[in-house]
């Protein structure tokens, strides 16, 4: 649902990067401030935590990017092609076996996006080379905090707030003054203008992104630190179903056939994967 205040933001001047950026600094530093102690003794540039918050970091940053840039089903599909990456990364890195039942999970749930993709017309070109890298960098940050399980709670939490905070700010900074710059044909990078060039009704939305983010980080840590990759990739397929319905209620679209059929899939998919998880 997070793309409905980004998407109201952004119409009031306030860019999704810039959004994005300064969400996640106000909830590092209120996270820092409740458990500094605990999170200084994790600052030590060793720390494996880093990595895992370049990727949340890179997740957040392409993911809302191409929320700023495309149409909020098309852009969440793509994104969730990440259940591959995410069981590729988890057998290079965790040794975790998929199984015919993992193979066949996956196998159902990615030909239900593809199903979903099948009548969506022309390419979204920038938007939807962002989704799928946010996708395979949201693939290798969930094996990364499963690795990270032994960590405390709050140094993992707090890693993911700093990187999903740092990441966008240094994209805006290393494109200032690119904003007419094209990635893709007849496609810009969209809006990166300055905050306080926003209209005022643009920072209304903020402590709601605030609130929802530091909630939903939290859940994820919880969760993806106790499940196996491939199981929380393929729960968090949900995410399409609601993307969808919202976007339908919202912005007043009906979903063709094929994506009722795709979206029944991934459920499906997602549903098996919470019944049968592998040992």
């Amino acid at each position: 649902m997070s793309w409905i205040p980004y998407k109201a933001m952004e119409a009031h001047g306030l860019s999704i990067l810039w959004a994005t950026a300064l969400s996640y600094a106000t909830l590092t530093l209120g996270l820092f401030l409740m458990h500094r102690a605990r999170i200084c003794r994790q600052l030590h540039w060793r720390n494996p935590l880093w990595a895992m918050a370049l990727c949340y970091g890179l997740t957040n940053t392409c993911f809302n990017w191409a929320l700023a840039l495309g149409d909020v089903v098309r852009v969440v599909l793509l994104f969730y092609l990440m259940p591959f990456w995410s069981a590729c990364f988890a057998r290079w890195l965790l040794q975790e076996r998929l199984g015919p039942e993992g193979v066949t999970r996956l196998v159902l749930a990615l030909s239900g996006a593809l199903i979903v993709l099948g009548g969506a017309g022309t390419a979204g070109g920038t938007a939807d080379l962002l989704a799928i890298a946010g996708g395979l960098f949201f693939g290798l940050a969930n094996v990364l905090l499963r690795k990270a399980a032994h960590q405390s709670q709050a140094a993992r939490l707090w890693m993911m707030f700093a990187g999903s905070g740092l990441v966008p700010l240094l994209f805006l900074l290393a494109m200032a003054g690119l904003t007419g710059l094209q990635l893709w044909p007849g496609q810009s990078l969209g809006s990166l203008s300055p905050p306080w060039t926003a209209s005022s009704h643009a920072f209304l939305w903020l402590p709601v992104v605030i609130i929802g983010l530091a909630l939903a980080n939290f859940a994820l840590q919880f969760g993806a630190s106790r499940l196996p990759a491939q199981v929380t990739s393929l729960l968090m397929l949900s995410e399409i179903v609601f993307a969808a319905v919202s976007a339908a209620l919202i912005l007043r679209t009906t979903p063709p056939p094929h994506e009722w059929i795709g979206g029944l899939l991934i459920v499906a998919a997602a549903a098996w994967a919470s019944l049968r998880p592998p040992k």
